[in-house]
C-alpha cells in the first residue's frame, strides 16, 4: 500500500465534500488480523477500518436483508480463498460480514482447521440464522483472490457473483504475448489505486464523514478479534465457542 498517495486522496475527498473532521491512514502492526490499516484521527483516537463494509456488493447484499427483498433469511454461505493473507485475516473479514449482513451478533462458532491454511466454520447468529464460512490461504503467491457470498432465504437467494460463475469476473481482459491482464474500475474518483487501497480510503472517509461510526467500528473490531481467536481454538478443545449477544 502507498500510504502517502492514499492519504493525499483522502484529503482531496475531504476538501471536495467539505468534511471538517481530519485523520490519517496508518499501517496496522505487522501480522495484525485486521484490514492492514488504521485511521488515526486528529483527536488522537485510533479507529480500525472495516473496508468491506463500504464495498458496493456487500452493501447491496445487506440491503436485500434490510428491505426484506429476501424473505425469512435462514443461511449465509461465505467463502474466501487468498494467497498472501493469514487464516486469522480471512476469518476476521468473513465473521464480521456474517454479523454485518446477517444483522445479528454471532453466538456460537465451531471451526475445523487444515493446518494454518484452511478453515471451515459453522456459525450461529443470535436470531437463529446459520452461517457456513470457508477460508483458505493456500493460493500461490500473486494469484487472484476468489470469494463468494450467498444469502439463502425462504423466498429468494442473493449472491455477490454472477449466477453459475465460479471465479470473480473482470470488466476488461487483455491477452498479450506477456500474458493475461485484467482490469476492473470500482470507483470513479480513485483511479490508479488497487481495489484494496480504494476501499480503505473509502472506509476512512466514511468514518471522517460520520464520526458516530468510530465507536461502532471499534466495538465491532474488539468483538470479532475475540471470536476469531476462539474459533481457531474450537477444534483443539473439541467444543463449540459460545458468546453472549453483547460480546
Amino acid at each position: 500500500m502507498d500510504l502517502t498517495k492514499m492519504n493525499a486522496a483522502l484529503q482531496e475527498l475531504r476538501s471536495k465534500y467539505a468534511v471538517a473532521n481530519n485523520g490519517e491512514i496508518i499501517a496496522a502492526p505487522c501480522g495484525d488480523m485486521g484490514a492492514g490499516a488504521i485511521l488515526k484521527c486528529c483527536c488522537g483516537k485510533s479507529i480500525p477500518l472495516l473496508p468491506w463494509r463500504k464495498e458496493r456488493r456487500f452493501f447491496e447484499l445487506k440491503n436485500l436483508v434490510d428491505t426484506h427483498t429476501l424473505e425469512d433469511v435462514s443461511t449465509l454461505r461465505f467463502a474466501w480463498i487468498a494467497s498472501e493473507k493469514t487464516l486469522s485475516q480471512l476469518l476476521y473479514r468473513e465473521l464480521d460480514l456474517c454479523e454485518y449482513i446477517g444483522e445479528s451478533p454471532i453466538v456460537s462458532i465451531f471451526a475445523t482447521l487444515g493446518g494454518d491454511k484452511t478453515a471451515n466454520a459453522i456459525v450461529k447468529l443470535a436470531d437463529t440464522k446459520s452461517c457456513s464460512v470457508e477460508c483458505s490461504a493456500g493460493l500461490p503467491k500473486g494469484a487472484e483472490e476468489i470469494d463468494k457470498h450467498e444469502i439463502i432465504a425462504r423466498r429468494g437467494i442473493g449472491c455477490d457473483r454472477v449466477v453459475d460463475s465460479q471465479i470473480p469476473m473482470s470488466s476488461i481482459y487483455e491477452f498479450t504475448q506477456e500474458g493475461e491482464k485484467r482490469f476492473t474500475d470500482v470507483d470513479t474518483e480513485l483511479y490508479g489505486f488497487s481495489t484494496e487501497e480504494i476501499w480503505l480510503i473509502r472506509a476512512a472517509f466514511e468514518v471522517l464523514s460520520k464520526p458516530e461510526l468510530a465507536d461502532i467500528w471499534i466495538k465491532a473490531d474488539a468483538s470479532i478479534r475475540k471470536k476469531v481467536a476462539a474459533a481457531l481454538e474450537t477444534e483443539k478443545k473439541g467444543a463449540v465457542a459460545l458468546f453472549g449477544k453483547e460480546d
